[in-house]
């Protein structure tokens, strides 16, 4: 029984005037959808648009265009590597250094070089500061290229 009463309830729901409108409504905007999706790709010239932060439109290209020129691909991980291998080469320098200034032959500053290491430790360490923040501020500068800034 309850299969029947399920039958007629679903063909009554079909047959109302809402229910039709509804599913052509759905009908035509998928087929819209499809359409859209599936265009004619030579019927347009340009696949998309390069757009500036101001909303004007800069270039109208293709996305081979796009590719061709490298505007798709940014070459930050050149960059990326370039900063990570100088932070990794002033870490194992000082490391080197710590190890170095450790030594009790260093450490026996009453000989005639006493001074020159006891400057060393000193002006090095404020050396080794700037460096750093010599680096990230070049890192900055390089990486804001990418976003059209950069400062220099």
């Amino acid at each position: 029984m309850a299969p029947a009463a399920i039958q007629n309830a679903a063909a009554s729901l079909q047959s109302n005037d809402a229910f039709q409108a509804g599913e052509s409504l759905g009908d035509s905007l998928i087929d819209r959808g499809v359409d859209a999706v599936t265009a004619d790709e030579s019927a347009d010239e340009y696949d998309f648009q390069v757009v500036d932060e101001k909303g004007h439109v800069v270039k109208e290209t293709t996305a081979e265009e796009w590719d061709a020129d490298g505007l798709a691909h940014a070459d930050i991980m050149g960059v990326v590597r370039v900063i990570g291998g100088a932070m990794i080469g002033i870490a194992v320098l000082v490391v080197v250094l710590n190890e170095i200034f450790s030594i009790e032959s260093i450490s026996n500053t009453s000989g005639p070089f006493g001074g020159v290491v006891d400057s060393l430790e000193s002006t090095g360490v404020a050396a080794l500061s700037l460096l750093v923040v010599g680096l990230l501020v070049a890192a900055a500068n390089r990486v804001m290229g990418f976003f059209g800034g950069g400062g220099m």
